[in-house]
């Protein structure tokens, strides 16, 4: 099969430090900074420490000190900004497209939030939950796709699924790094409720390459999303001799490609991401069958480590573009990470 499927089922790239939920989250929260995250917990985690026969010695601190040393925290927050051509109050996401064809994926200038409270157990394993929404600052934008079929964006909130997480030891190899983090969701938002979700699980994960320069960082990320419903099938809104039809749910999401950063130096890094997603809907739930999913895409990041200022670990600014590109199915933006 070979068909592109309207999504906005809630999606997430797991970020070992920065985790996050939401449809947006594979696009909005950028993979390079996962990356980023995850080589520099494991390049802390395999250092030497000096001193540690004579620290055993030192009076232990007590439980609730020891919890609030190894808990963090985090905020992420993209703006999605405009395309290069049409209206200066609108913006294009991939995740809120029904087809690749103009006219579609149309929304207000938007941003995206996530919260990730992230506890470290030892220096392998670390647990964590994350909240996510999107909200819009533009009026509505009406879309109509090459079917004629009309469907409107806003700019309310949208909050999306809770998740807990658990980060597990990575896996050092010759040639490179597996990091992998595995996650439960619960249907908290409004979608899922309406549609009877039951649960999903996530595996996420990105292999590091070993390369010859600290300055370059490369490797493939990817996930697998499973979604449980009490029936992978939607009844008809209204009757059948009306035009009512069944809705395939999305159950399974498979997504990732590769990667490529260069570090000019301790605060500035340039970063590339090329994604590509499939996805199981309905009754094809336990087959062999998957559709493409959302078109595939690239994102180009100048990120800024200021190291110096409380809180802030990161700002950036960045475009992003279907591979089929077209001037309106790009976006420009800017986001930030703190860290508490």
């Amino acid at each position: 099969m070979n068909t592109r499927t309207f999504n906005l089922r809630p999606l997430l790239v797991a970020l070992g430090t920065l985790s996050t939920g939401g449809a947006f989250a594979q696009s909005t929260n950028d993979p390079v900074f996962a990356q980023v995250n995850n080589q520099g917990s494991y390049q802390a985690q395999n250092q030497t420490v000096p001193g540690q026969v004579i620290q055993r010695s030192l009076p232990r601190k007590d439980l609730a000190r020891r919890l609030i040393d190894n808990t963090s925290l985090s905020y992420y927050q993209q703006f999605l900004g405009p395309t290069p051509v049409g209206s200066g109050s609108e913006t294009y996401n991939v995740f809120q497209e029904g087809i690749d064809s103009p006219g579609t994926g149309r929304a207000p200038l938007q941003s995206f939030h996530a919260l990730n409270l992230r506890h470290q157990i030892t220096q392998d394993w670390a647990i964590g939950t994350t909240l996510s929404a999107v909200n819009g600052y533009t009026r509505e934008v009406r879309n109509e796709n090459d079917k004629g079929e009309v469907y409107t964006n806003t700019s309310d909130w949208l909050f999306f699924n809770a998740r807990a997480y658990v980060n597990v030891p990575s896996l050092a190899l010759s040639f490179g790094t597996l990091y992998t983090t595995l996650s439960y969701e619960h249907p908290t938002s409004n979608i899922s409720k309406d549609d009877e979700m039951r649960w999903a699980w996530v595996v996420a994960q990105s292999f590091a390459l070993n390369l010859p320069s600290v300055n370059w960082s490369a490797g493939l990320m990817g996930q697998v999303y499973r979604m449980y419903y009490q029936n992978n099938v939607k009844a008809p809104p209204f009757p059948v001799e009306f035009g009512g039809r069944p809705t395939p749910l999305q159950t399974m999401i498979v997504s990732g490609g590769p990667y490529v950063n260069y570090r000019f130096s301790d605060r500035w890094m340039l970063g590339s991401v090329v994604t590509f997603d499939w996805d199981q809907r309905g009754v094809q739930s336990s087959t062999q069958d998957f559709n493409n999913n959302l078109s595939d895409r690239a994102r180009l990041t100048l990120s800024y480590f200021p190291q110096k200022i409380p809180f802030l670990k990161s700002v950036g600014l960045f475009t992003q573009t279907l591979l089929k590109f077209r001037p309106e199915t790009s976006a420009i933006g800017a986001d930030l990470t703190l860290r508490f």
